[in-house]
């Protein structure tokens, strides 16, 4: 069985943030959402957990960001 749950959280870019040829993230602060998906086995329950921003009506996958620390979880408050 597969669980997701998901919640808002603010993502902070201490610098900016190279994500792409061409596409840059400026520092500051972003409202982001956590996703935390649990997939059930033999073994017991695992967790992935998912980061995504929203810019121009798009939603980015920033996970990879926040694992390497270039985009770190800012303050509680929402944005």
């Amino acid at each position: 069985m597969q669980l997701i749950e998901t919640r808002a959280v603010s993502l902070q870019a201490p610098q900016d943030v190279k994500l792409t040829a061409g596409l840059t993230l400026p520092s500051g602060l972003y409202r982001g959402i956590e996703e935390r998906v649990r997939t059930d086995s033999i073994a017991g329950p695992s967790w992935a957990v998912k980061y995504k921003i929203t810019l121009s009506a798009e939603r980015l996958d920033v996970t990879e960001f926040v694992r390497q620390g270039r985009l770190i979880r800012g303050p509680e408050k929402p944005v």
